[in-house]
């Protein structure tokens, strides 16, 4: 079983949900089936968090912010990225799901007013989103490089713009530019030239 689903196996017997009578586990769909009695579990287990906010359907319609960017690109660049997104933190360990997450959606956000977090959210079941929140409150980080290469291949880069590391992170002129088009923040990086 993948680390992430037992930590949310965990997380779910300790607010009190029994397996198999209020969650279940999908192995083969690698989902996870939550039942009214977890949901209102959780809600006691951590009365902090607004569950109804977040498993309440989101409205926000960005289509024409989305249209102009992927216009602007020539790529569906929003579409590539979520599609990343999703699959990458089903890969990353859990501290480090939740810094790629942080670094995608606040920095996308911070640069081109695109709110990701609403978008990502969109198909996700149930378990996914409890999962996606228990992330997003995660305090212990462990910083990866890997999504800067998701952000500028969905871009329209090409994984020779991003070169990864033990030592650091290169980004090409091209990797640079499309890196500063759309996040902002703060990380350390070397810029390559490269023979075109």
């Amino acid at each position: 079983m993948h680390s992430t689903a037992v930590d949310l196996f965990q997380m779910l017997v300790q607010a009190g949900a029994v397996p198999g009578e209020d969650f279940s586990c999908d192995g083969e769909n690698q989902a996870f089936r939550l039942g009214e009695r977890c949901y209102e579990l959780l809600q006691n287990a951590y009365p902090e968090v607004d569950w109804d906010d977040i498993f309440a359907p989101c409205p926000y319609d960005a289509s024409p912010e989305i249209a102009m960017l992927h216009q602007h690109l020539g790529v569906p660049f929003v579409d590539r990225l979520l599609a990343q997104m999703r699959c990458r933190i089903q890969e990353l360990t859990d501290a480090e799901a939740a810094w790629y997450l942080h670094q995608l959606l606040v920095g996308v956000e911070q640069r081109t007013g695109l709110l990701l977090y609403p978008l990502l959210t969109e198909d996700m079941n149930l378990s996914a989103l409890a999962r996606l929140e228990w992330l997003l409150r995660l305090e212990d980080l462990k910083p990866c490089d890997v999504w800067l290469e998701d952000l500028v291949v969905a871009a329209g880069g090409s994984p020779e713009d991003v070169q990864i590391s033990e030592s650091g992170c290169w980004l090409t002129e091209r990797g640079m530019d499309l890196l500063e088009m759309l996040w902002t923040g703060e990380v350390e990086l070397t810029v390559e030239s490269v023979q075109r």
